[in-house]
């Protein structure tokens, strides 16, 4: 999924609550892409279960909690490094 950062800091689309996880997982990973600058995508295995892929390496299979937590580590491993 494509996510934009709008001047207010707001995404677009917008965050639905009424999405299916899988598009939830995506919208969280286009949010991270927005803010890093990093090309995130990614798959969903089925069984929520995800691939993640950050550039060129990936991090496969991950439960949804594990998406999140690996989202989290690449947006503050940026902001660390852009220090």
């Amino acid at each position: 999924m494509d996510v934009t950062r709008n001047p207010d800091g707001s995404h677009n689309p917008p965050y639905d609550p009424n999405w299916p996880p899988h598009l939830e997982v995506q919208w969280s990973a286009g949010v991270a892409a927005c803010e890093t600058g990093l090309r995130i995508h990614v798959i969903d295995l089925g069984d929520d279960k995800y691939a993640v892929h950050v550039g060129s390496s990936g991090q496969s299979p991950m439960d949804r909690a594990s998406v999140y937590a690996f989202l989290d580590g690449v947006q503050t491993g940026v902001r660390e490094a852009r220090r």
